[in-house]
């Protein structure tokens, strides 16, 4: 098998294939083709039918695929555990209207099981219920047999 030639262009050097010869197509004419290789990793595939060029196609260089970086994590200061600050609440008077207030929730809160339950069950909402498509059994008239059809 014949080496490549260097050539010189524009571009760089490029590297031309050896001519192949292909045969002969349906009229009769003699088919060859020959390859160059670009130095950017292109190549242009050139086809001759009795000396005259009929057909040329560029392949570009397939792109790389692009690896994705790893972000890098930043770590998180650690918060030293202090000791709390002493602080004793002061004592706490209600007005009328307040305490009232405070006792009903206390109601609400030592309540039954039974009545919680029945108060979670009335809070619950429940989809309604779709109606589906009514089905209808008719006869073929070709056949005879039976076939259902919606709407």
């Amino acid at each position: 098998m014949p080496k490549d030639k260097k050539i010189n262009t524009s571009e760089g050097i490029a590297r031309v294939k050896p001519v192949k010869n292909l045969g002969t197509n349906e009229a009769g004419k003699k088919v060859q083709a020959f390859t160059v290789k670009k130095k950017d990793g292109a190549t242009i595939t050139n086809r001759f039918e009795d000396g005259e060029q009929t057909d040329q196609s560029y392949n570009p260089k397939k792109m790389r695929v692009k690896k994705m970086r790893k972000q890098k994590v930043k770590k998180g200061k650690l918060i030293k555990a202090k000791p709390a600050p002493s602080y004793t609440a002061p004592a706490v008077t209600l007005d009328k209207k307040t305490q009232a207030i405070s006792d009903a929730r206390d109601k609400k809160k030592n309540r039954s099981i039974g009545r919680k339950i029945v108060d979670k069950i009335k809070k619950i909402k429940l989809p309604k219920l779709k109606k589906g498509r009514k089905v209808r059994r008719t006869r073929n008239l070709v056949t005879g047999k039976m076939n259902k059809t919606q709407g």
